[in-house]
């Protein structure tokens, strides 16, 4: 397939970046690594008439660490780079794993961090080919007024499946959003608006900078679990990051987030409160996943059963904390 027609711009700056986008008019959108973006283009599901790419913006592809200060990562790093960096690998290893499984070593060379945490939402009614779009009722995300998953829905349930911004959330993450009234930091959770169809909140005319870890955070264990039908490509049809504190053998905070089972990543209430005070046991494990079970509820909009994606998201809950107690029992 082609793409459309658009105007490329490639800025030298951020701020000539941003006054591009500011121009609302002009229809532009932000070009990071294109792995999902023009595949969306050719499907005709977006036709931005500009795209802004970020590859030439001096200081989006940094890591750096500094103690006290935390871990630094540039928006515009290829999540290869993110696998295999050194510093990520010696300060948070699991964001590095969580890379690694990222579709292919193809499009993890081009994929970005900023772009992998604000993918579009994905459903098996929207994401075809226009042709296909013909052949039955447009839902709510192709501007239509239904939904093909839940008839009576008023809203759009089309699923976010990124890899990394459930173990950025459960790491407490902020990211850096830069506009033409400078720059903010936000929690990465934040991000999210929860509806499928319009799945940021105000991002319009800004751009992600940079990812940024505390060095409380950096202390926790963490791990991230996904479930997918192939080893390569597919993106996460149940996923699941944790982020462990442990004081004296005794938690002292647990948090989890899931994704590839809503319009957002979801974090699960009241896993630390369930667990705090007490030895991280096998116990605790089978607790903290039926919490996270009981938060899950994916729907028929992604392939394999939502049954199993949601049974899958109690058992590799259990898998991560297993996996710590192992690890403390270790040492």
């Amino acid at each position: 397939m082609n793409l459309p027609r658009f105007t490329y711009h490639g800025p030298a700056s951020l701020k000539e970046c941003i006054a591009i986008l500011a121009d609302e008019e002009n229809g532009a959108q932000v070009l990071a690594g294109g792995s999902d973006l023009l595949v969306r283009m050719k499907l005709r599901l977006e036709t931005p008439g500009r795209l802004v790419s970020l590859s030439n913006i001096p200081g989006l592809k940094d890591i750096t660490y500094r103690s006290g200060k935390g871990l630094a990562i540039g928006a515009g790093v290829a999540l290869s780079v993110l696998a295999s960096d050194a510093v990520i690998r010696e300060k948070c290893p699991a964001l590095a794993d969580a890379a690694g499984l990222v579709a292919t070593n193809q499009i993890r060379t081009v994929a970005t961090v900023g772009g992998n945490i604000l993918q579009n939402t994905r459903c098996r009614y929207y994401n075809r080919s226009s042709v296909w779009g013909k052949a039955v009722a447009p839902c709510f995300k192709r501007n239509g007024a239904l939904c093909h998953v839940v008839p009576r829905g008023k809203r759009c349930f089309a699923v976010y499946q990124g890899d990394l911004a459930p173990l950025l959330i459960a790491l407490n993450a902020t990211a850096t959003i830069l506009s033409k009234k400078g720059a903010e930091e936000v929690p990465v959770g934040s991000l999210y608006s929860g509806d499928g169809k319009a799945p940021f909140n105000k991002l319009a005319g800004k751009i992600a900078t940079k990812l940024t870890i505390s060095e409380d955070s950096l202390d926790m264990r963490s791990a991230y679990r996904k479930y997918r039908l192939r080893g390569g490509i597919d993106f996460p049809l149940a996923g699941v990051a944790a982020a462990l504190k442990l004081r004296n053998g005794l938690v002292e905070d647990l948090r989890l987030c899931l994704t590839g089972i809503a319009s957002c990543p979801v974090t699960v209430p009241g896993a630390g409160e369930k667990v705090k005070g007490r030895p991280l046991s096998r116990d605790a494990a089978r607790e903290a996943g039926k919490l996270a079970y009981a938060a899950a509820h994916p729907l028929a909009n992604l392939e394999g059963d939502p049954a199993t994606r949601r049974s899958m998201i109690r058992i590799m809950t259990e898998d991560i904390l297993t996996t710590f107690i192992q690890a403390a029992n270790s040492k």
